[in-house]
């Protein structure tokens, strides 16, 4: 007996190429088993697994692109017009939660000390990531430092960073040597704005841009955060 027409599952026709293979699948008057042959695959399980991943993300492995169009009895210039109409949804969505992302960070910015090191990306990974990345190199200051005068916040904010070099030994876990520091006073896009400071608390130069630290992550997959910051309240000082 015939097997039933393929049916589109929840999220599959969602962009132009998922909706395109279903509406050619059923043009065709093919299942989603007779599909999956069509693209090439044998063993059961990989190939429904890799159909239903391809039409729920848009993003198409190399298996399926190289079958695609005979499978669906077309010409590869239409699947190329599809991909890229795909690509296009694909970069829209990116931009808007790029954009959704940079809304919520400007709401929640503050100005902040923080350390520069020797290491940008930390080494080993698990221990920023435990700790929290931004907590490692973040430094503490007093809150008035925030409507003082420009004179007194810099005597402020020294003050605050030769106390953390030396509480620190010079040091921050996973990032290596402070090489300097940096007063990030305004929420830019992508990257934001600082002052520069020394290992002694003078200042180094004009307000210049600077690129965010980002958070390690940490899980026992990928997506998977269950494990990241899962020691933020340990003493960092116990590490150095």
């Amino acid at each position: 007996m015939r097997s039933i027409t393929i049916q589109a599952r929840f999220g599959e026709d969602k962009y132009p190429i998922g909706r395109f293979i279903l509406e050619r699948a059923r043009a065709l008057g093919i299942s989603r088993s007779e599909l999956v042959h069509r693209l090439g695959y044998r063993q059961i399980g990989n190939g429904p697994r890799a159909l239903a991943e391809m039409l729920t993300t848009g993003t198409i492995p190399p298996q399926i692109a190289k079958h695609l169009a005979d499978a669906l009895q077309v010409e590869d210039a239409i699947i190329a017009a599809v991909v890229s109409a795909t690509a296009r949804q694909q970069q829209d969505e990116a931009s808007q939660r790029i954009l959704a992302r940079e809304v919520a960070y400007r709401t929640a910015f503050g100005p902040h000390l923080r350390c520069e090191t020797t290491r940008t990306i930390p080494e080993p990974l698990f221990i920023a990531a435990l700790l929290g990345t931004a907590r490692l190199r973040h430094v503490e200051v007093s809150s008035e430092i925030w409507n003082a005068s420009a004179d007194d916040r810099d005597r402020l904010a020294k003050r605050a960073m030769q106390d953390h070099y030396g509480e620190r030994d010079g040091y921050v876990p996973a990032f290596g040597a402070i090489v300097s520091y940096t007063f990030v006073t305004m929420p830019g896009y992508l990257a934001d704005y600082g002052l520069p400071f020394d290992t002694n608390g003078d200042r180094m130069g004009s307000i210049r841009p600077v690129e965010r630290v980002r958070e390690a992550v940490l899980g026992t997959k990928r997506g998977d955060t269950r494990l990241t910051g899962l020691f933020r309240d340990t003493p960092i000082l116990i590490l150095t």
